[in-house]
């Protein structure tokens, strides 16, 4: 812009420089007795010229001036554009870090949340189980004392088989001074079942396992507790006196 507006000026000086010379090289006259008043026209000619050709660079300069006050304008446009342009961009972005930002801050309280929620579910998992736990501590409690119970009812049966054993014992005691059973009699005994039937022993035996069988045939049990008894014919523990 600056070199176009120095052109302008260096022509608008030849110009001028042109409408001088043209002015001054005239067709020569015959010459003339010169005279004072000759002389005064000549030179107001000549100033006349000059003036022109100084209000031609005058008016050239002040052209020039304005080319280069818009070009200054222009430049400072396009300086306040760049400006604008640059802050747009500083403005988006600050914007992005801004959005960046709010995401990060939204992952963050996401993050939060859901460990919250895992720890919840934690602390529900293991309020879970100590419940489970408990229930289970429960049920065995709860077993333990039926079992207790079973036991002191099974305590109570050995009790009272002893009594009726010593009862037979005392029995058969009394019956050996006694004449001898006929011959029918003692057949019968010996095709007299010793036990109750495998199902009725399995429910009456119940948890009880099996531990053997004794010289008879029958099979005998242990219980919780460790006594041992089988089932008569009758479908009743019969409890055996161990030695100590």
């Amino acid at each position: 812009m600056k070199k176009i507006l120095i052109l302008t000026v260096f022509l608008l000086g030849v110009f001028a420089i042109n409408i001088n010379a043209q002015d001054t090289e005239k067709p020569k006259k015959e010459k003339k007795p010169k005279t004072e008043k000759v002389k005064k026209e000549k030179v107001a000619k000549t100033d006349d010229s000059q003036a022109k050709a100084d209000k031609a660079a005058e008016k050239a300069s002040k052209k020039a001036e304005k080319e280069a006050t818009k070009a200054a304008k222009a430049d400072k446009a396009v300086e306040k554009t760049a400006k604008t342009e640059k802050a747009d961009k500083k403005a988006k972005k600050e914007e992005k870090v801004t959005d960046a930002e709010k995401a990060a801050a939204k992952a963050e309280k996401k993050a939060k949340k859901d460990e919250k929620v895992a720890d919840t579910e934690k602390a529900a998992a293991k309020a879970d189980k100590k419940a489970k736990k408990t229930d289970a501590t429960a049920t065995v409690v709860d077993e333990t004392a039926k079992k207790s119970k079973t036991a002191k009812k099974e305590d109570k049966a050995v009790e009272k088989e002893l009594k009726s054993e010593k009862g037979v014992v005392a029995k058969k005691a009394a019956d050996k001074d006694a004449t001898v059973l006929p011959a029918k009699t003692a057949k019968a005994n010996e095709n007299k079942p010793v036990q109750a039937s495998k199902s009725v022993q399995a429910k009456v035996a119940g948890e009880s396992k099996v531990i053997g069988k004794d010289a008879k045939g029958r099979t005998i049990y242990e219980g919780p507790r460790g006594g041992q008894y089988y089932i008569n014919a009758n479908g009743n523990k019969t409890y055996i006196k161990q030695d100590n």
